[in-house]
């Protein structure tokens, strides 16, 4: 019977990361949740699952947009390639990529449902982007390669196939369209969906309540107080650019889903919005967790325990 832990952005690329994963206790009773974003280098990201998986009684994850990287030791032709050669380290080494029911403490049952996704741009899928255009003053409306963003150099795509009206599907489409069967399972118990994008546009954004939590983790850390407010996405570029797809919302909504777990924004969220939780809890990047704007790792000691008794 387990408790069901959650995180994301790992980055274990970082040695401190992967050092802060090493160090984690072990919890063999437990499920942990991986919402993507551990490293482009598939080694790396199976030796940090392997650990992952040792502590934990199951593990399961979804690739993040770091992993689809293409980079020189990548035997794979392109991104699309890449996700299905993931899945198949998985598979070898234990890790679940398939949906699964969990029992917990209580004796209830609870099933945890991955979903592929990607984020829609206003160019490219503008029905279903989370696309802000100048939603904060900083934000600078820049194409992703003026952003610098590395997507935009390390993915490689595939030409996608066009559907019977003649149009070509965004990426954000062609991820969603794995999660059909998904999304008409019979799910004889509470769901708990995840991603690694952002699947609302209010997730984006610092509340007052996100903001006390960075200063409670600092004051945990043992740092004084901020004087200044989180810093959003978007003090270089507009984020909203690739944050995520609605689509995702109504899938996990269709599912049923009562808690959704993401990541991406290396920004931490704990909301309900009509009557479904989401959770961001990210590690991010050594100066991001260091400075406690990656709220809740210090208080967790790590991975955030989002169902099941403490």
């Amino acid at each position: 019977m387990s408790r069901i832990f959650a995180i994301s952005d790992l980055h274990t690329d970082y040695e401190a990361n992967m050092e802060f994963v090493e160090s984690l206790p072990s919890r063999p009773d437990d499920v942990l949740i991986v919402a993507g974003d551990v490293s482009d280098d598939i080694p790396r990201l199976v030796e940090t699952l392997s650990i992952l998986k040792a502590k934990y009684n199951e593990v399961y994850f979804i690739p993040g947009n770091h992993e689809l990287w293409i980079n020189k030791t990548d035997l794979a032709p392109n991104s699309l390639v890449k996700l299905f050669e993931i899945v198949r380290h998985c598979n070898a080494i234990g890790v679940q990529t398939e949906p699964g029911k969990v029992r917990c403490l209580d004796g209830s049952d609870v099933w945890i449902v991955p979903l592929y996704s990607w984020y829609a741009g206003p160019d490219d899928d503008p029905k279903n982007t989370l696309y802000v255009p100048g939603g904060l003053t900083s934000w600078k409306d820049l194409t992703l390669k003026e952003m610098g963003w590395s997507d935009a150099y390390f993915c490689k795509w595939p030409p996608l196939k066009r559907r019977a009206s003649g149009s070509c599907p965004s990426l954000a489409q062609l991820f969603a369209d794995m999660n059909t069967e998904r999304l008409t399972n019979d799910y004889d118990a509470p769901v708990i969906t995840f991603s690694h994008f952002v699947p609302r546009p209010e997730l984006m954004r610092a509340s007052v309540q996100d903001e006390t939590e960075i200063a409670l983790e600092r004051n945990i850390m043992g740092l004084p107080s901020p004087d200044w407010k989180e810093k959003e996405f978007g003090t270089r570029f507009n984020f909203s650019r690739v944050a995520g797809s609605n689509i995702l919302d109504r899938q996990l909504r269709k599912i049923g889903s009562m808690i959704h777990v993401y990541g991406h924004q290396h920004r931490n969220r704990d909301r309900t919005i009509r009557r479904v939780r989401y959770v961001s809890h990210c590690l991010g990047n050594p100066r991001e967790s260091s400075e406690g704007i990656t709220w809740g790792i210090a208080t967790w000691a790590g991975p955030k325990l989002i169902h099941g008794h403490c």
